[in-house]
């Protein structure tokens, strides 16, 4: 039996998916959740094969979920289930250690077929992100990148000067959710460390932060 935790913030759509995978004898949804939080108590808490995983939590994302969780030795398997990445989403989400990425217009059928398939260690990835992930993001794609409540909250504490437990002290979360966040601005503004986030961010963000 592989179980499964479900984390997505629509109720609806957790309770449908958990009932179009009851169909299949070998997979078990033992919890589901819609929260950042509520998801690192259950892997803390119990054992899990696979986190079938939304990216998009309200205002928060799927990344904060993936580096806790590796960080506190989750050696479980994690599908993203998403509407849709930019690619630079898609590579850290690989690069973080999810098994891949599935599309939420897909069916239930494939989702089985997805959910075997990286439990016998392979990555799934959906043909739209099949070409080009390897290619390095572009400037251009970076800047399209839109910042969320947390990202702008995370850069302004960048900009001050403050460490990640700073930061995280500031804003009552915890520093893996911090590290996440900053790697998720690397993400989409195309940088590797902090001095380049904060040029960039000045050069094209400026009014993100306002």
């Amino acid at each position: 039996m592989i179980h499964v935790l479900l984390v997505d913030d629509h109720a609806l759509f957790r309770e449908s998916l958990a009932r179009l995978l009851a169909v299949s004898s070998d997979i078990r949804i033992t919890a589901q959740c819609g929260t950042v939080e509520e998801a690192l108590h259950l892997i803390a808490s119990r054992p899990f094969d696979l986190v079938l995983l939304d990216y998009e939590l309200g205002d928060r994302r799927g990344n904060e979920v993936v580096a806790a969780a590796r960080s506190s030795g989750f050696t479980g398997k994690i599908l993203i289930v998403t509407v849709g990445l930019t690619l630079a989403e898609v590579r850290a989400m690989i690069g973080a250690g999810v098994s891949g990425i599935f599309l939420k217009n897909n069916s239930p059928e494939l989702l089985i077929e997805a959910v075997h398939a990286v439990l016998r260690g392979e990555t799934w990835m959906d043909p739209k992100y099949s070409t080009g992930i390897e290619e390095p993001a572009t400037a251009e794609a970076a800047r399209r990148a839109r910042f969320t409540e947390r990202d702008r909250q995370v850069l302004r504490g960048v900009f001050e000067g403050l460490a990640n437990k700073e930061i995280a002290e500031r804003l009552h979360v915890s520093e893996s959710a911090i590290k996440a966040s900053l790697q998720q601005l690397f993400s989409k503004t195309g940088v590797r460390t902090r001095s380049q986030l904060v040029r960039v961010a000045l050069e094209h963000y400026r009014r993100e932060l306002l």
